[in-house]
Order: structure tokens, then C-alpha cells, then sequence
């Protein structure tokens, strides 16, 4: 944290106390020697998510994170790659008022191409919602000749 009167980098936390709806540190600068105080808090994520039947809700990354680990159920996907995907789609959508779910349907499947392959193609079977065997096994071949 820098010092806002020296700007030197080099801090301690003198005190911390929680309030309703932050975090308050009083720091000591390392260079000056003067106090200051910071506030935290955590960042939200108040989103909406357009939906294909045109109704809304509010962005819930449990959504994301269940429908992850539903399509990797019985790969060798771990939680940690499961959550570096939660984690990117987060990041591409901070900072956004609206998205659709389109969109957030996408940054999934990029992020499971990357990583398994079975639990992209079971990812793609709900979010593309395949008519019938020949669509799916379209998504297939489109996957062999990626390779």
C-alpha cells in the first residue's frame, strides 16, 4: 500500500477493525513515519444476465461453478482448473452492467476447450441445446479437426 503523503510502498498495519460493510487498516509509513487509513472492501459483481426466454437475473457464479463441474463430472478436470474458468469469466465480465448468457455460455466452453475436451463437449451438448445425434457429432469432428 502506498503512503499517501511519500508515496513510498513500504507499510505497516497498525490497526485493523471491521465495520458494516468494510475492512479499516491504519497504516504507518516505513519512509515518513506518518499515519494513515485504508478501507476494504470486497468488490461485487452486480451484473445482470440477459436470458435467451428475454427474462433477467443477477449474475451468480455458483451457476457457472455448477454447471462446470456437472460437465466434468468423471474427467480428470480438478476443482482448481473448474475454478480458474469461474475465475476468467468473472474477470471478462467486471466492470459490464448487462450480459447474456450467451455470452458467459462462451467464456465456459473456451475455457474447457482448453482443458478437457469431454467435459466441452458435455458443456456444449446443454449449452447449444443439440437437435439431434448428427449436431453432436458435429461439435465432435469440428473438436478432432481443431487438433
Amino acid at each position: 500500500m502506498k503512503c499517501i503523503y511519500c508515496g513510498n510502498d513500504n507499510s505497516r498495519v497498525v490497526d485493523t477493525r471491521d465495520t458494516d460493510e468494510s475492512i479499516r487498516r491504519r497504516r504507518e509509513c516505513k519512509n515518513c513515519d506518518r499515519r494513515f487509513t485504508t478501507y476494504e472492501t470486497a468488490e461485487s459483481l452486480k451484473i445482470t444476465v440477459e436470458k435467451r426466454e428475454s427474462e433477467n437475473e443477477e449474475f451468480n457464479e455458483e451457476k457457472v461453478r455448477e454447471g462446470i463441474k456437472n460437465a466434468a463430472k468423471n474427467t480428470d478436470l480438478n476443482e482448481g482448473e473448474a475454478e480458474d474458468i469461474v475465475e476468467e469469466v468473472k474477470e471478462e465480465i467486471r466492470g459490464k452492467k448487462k450480459i447474456s448468457a450467451t455470452e458467459i455460455g462462451k467464456k465456459v466452453l473456451e475455457g474447457l476447450k482448453k482443458r478437457n475436451e469431454v467435459a466441452y463437449v458435455r458443456f456444449a451438448s446443454v449449452y447449444e441445446s443439440f437437435e439431434d445425434i448428427e449436431s453432436f457429432q458435429e461439435e465432435v469432428e469440428d473438436l478432432k479437426a481443431e487438433k
